[in-house]
């Protein structure tokens, strides 16, 4: 049931905006970040892979001491899909990943699905910082756009 959840509340953060978890490689480096406890560098090195049965998504970068090159492997399985569906309702592989391995060292399955969680969270307060954000840029415009109509009101009210 928790996967459930999550699953649903990580579909609906990808439909809701442009976030870190709206790919396979996005989903990765963010589920990365948690796990490593820092963010990624912008630049790094990425790759895909994929079979019939799953995909895989490989990156590379510089770690946080800039002399050991960190490679993180996240495999996404195939989705599953109900047993009369013929529709493959989030594509063909699941959205989070089912195995991460970093540095050649699978991360444990407890601390990757609080890692998946902790990415969702973060990209849920993206999400609400970027609404809230143009919420209160359209507050403001609608405000000087009130100001404006009032000015012209006051104008006109004197000419007369």
């Amino acid at each position: 049931m928790r996967q459930l959840l999550l699953l649903s509340g990580l579909c609906f953060l990808s439909a809701c905006s442009e976030n870190n978890l709206d790919t396979p490689i996005k989903t990765c480096k963010s589920v990365a970040s948690v796990v490593l406890g820092y963010q990624l560098p912008a630049t790094t090195q990425e790759a895909q892979q994929q079979s019939d049965t799953k995909q895989i998504v490989k990156i590379s970068f510089q770690g946080s001491d800039e002399k050991q090159v960190v490679n993180v492997s996240c495999t996404y399985k195939l989705a599953l899909v109900g047993e009369n569906s013929e529709v493959e309702l989030f594509g063909k592989f699941e959205r989070v990943p089912s195995i991460m391995m970093i540095n050649d060292q699978a991360v444990p399955q407890r601390t990757l699905f609080d890692a998946i969680n902790q990415a969702t969270i973060n990209a849920g307060r993206q999400v609400a910082k970027e609404v809230n954000k143009a919420g209160l840029e359209a507050l403001d415009h609608a405000k000087e756009v009130g100001k404006k109509a009032a000015d012209d009101v006051n104008d006109f009210i004197q000419k007369q």
